[in-house]
């Protein structure tokens, strides 16, 4: 028997049909597997979806961290900045006097710093990346104005300090000059022209004060030794004047007077012509 004869309806797998078609099972399995498959490509895409807004929630997250901490560095130079505006070395700068400077100049230009207009308040409430990221810009330049306003300003502020000594030491080398010789103590002059030399604005107060006492003193030394002497030359005046109101008062010798003679007055009468004193006529 040969293998064609052989072989039995038995030896036909059950499962395939012995025309060929597919069977029923297969058959139905089929829109199953499909819509296995198109939920698969759904969920993908909408895990891909939420993937990517996940991601960009998370780079929104960190744009606004860094913007977050930019706003932190500008709240302390925001600090500084106004610190500076009430510090009391500003608030003397702003109250000096123009006579009391140097350079005018320098009042006028801190006066109108003081004035700037400050930059408006940016914040990081931005739904995108791209608009934090922009504010985070906006906040970065906002600081660095106040950084640089407040370099800006605290030299002005200096600056009017440096005039404001200028003409300290200007004036007080003035007065050392003017005193040469017009001072009671000269030591008074020599703490002066240290001072100056130093531009120690405190001890120059103290030396200008001292010299000035010194002067005072000298003047009113001066003004009370010229009017004793004033007063003696007076009572001198006055002196010779009595005494020469005296002279003229004295008798004077001649005809008819008597005359002192420093051992008590003698008669002087006049004679008759030729005739001798005491003689009578005959």
């Amino acid at each position: 028997m040969d293998e064609k004869d052989s072989m039995t309806p038995d030896t036909i797998p059950q499962s395939t049909p012995v025309d060929g078609t597919v069977p029923a099972g297969r058959k139905n399995r089929r829109p199953v597997v499909i819509g296995v498959a198109a939920v698969a490509a759904v969920a993908l895409v909408a895990g891909g979806v939420c993937g990517y807004r996940a991601y960009e929630n998370h780079q929104v997250s960190v744009a606004r961290q860094a913007c977050q901490s930019a706003v932190t560095d500008l709240g302390k130079t925001v600090k500084l900045y106004k610190a500076l505006l009430g510090a009391d070395g500003t608030t003397a700068a702003l109250k000096t006097d123009a006579t009391s400077v140097k350079d005018a100049k320098t009042l006028d230009v801190l006066s109108k710093a003081m004035k700037a207009s400050t930059p408006k308040t940016v914040s990081c409430k931005a739904d995108s990346r791209p608009g934090v990221q922009d504010a985070t810009k906006g906040v970065t330049a906002n600081a660095s104005w106040y950084k640089a306003h407040t370099k800006s300003l605290n030299g002005l502020v200096n600056a009017v300090e440096t005039s404001k000594l200028d003409k300290t030491v200007d004036d007080a080398n003035t007065l050392y000059k003017e005193t040469d010789g017009r001072v009671a103590d000269d030591k008074t002059r020599a703490s002066l022209l240290d001072a100056i030399e130093k531009r120690d604005a405190d001890a120059i107060a103290k030396a200008v004060k001292e010299v000035n006492e010194s002067k005072a003193a000298k003047e009113k030394a001066d003004a009370e030794g010229k009017a004793r002497a004033e007063q003696e030359a007076a009572a001198a005046a006055a002196a010779a004047a009595r005494q020469a109101q005296a002279r003229q008062s004295w008798p004077s010798s001649g005809s008819g007077h008597t005359g002192y003679t420093g051992n008590g007055y003698s008669g002087n009468t006049s004679t008759p012509s030729g005739g001798s004193p005491g003689a009578s006529s005959s």
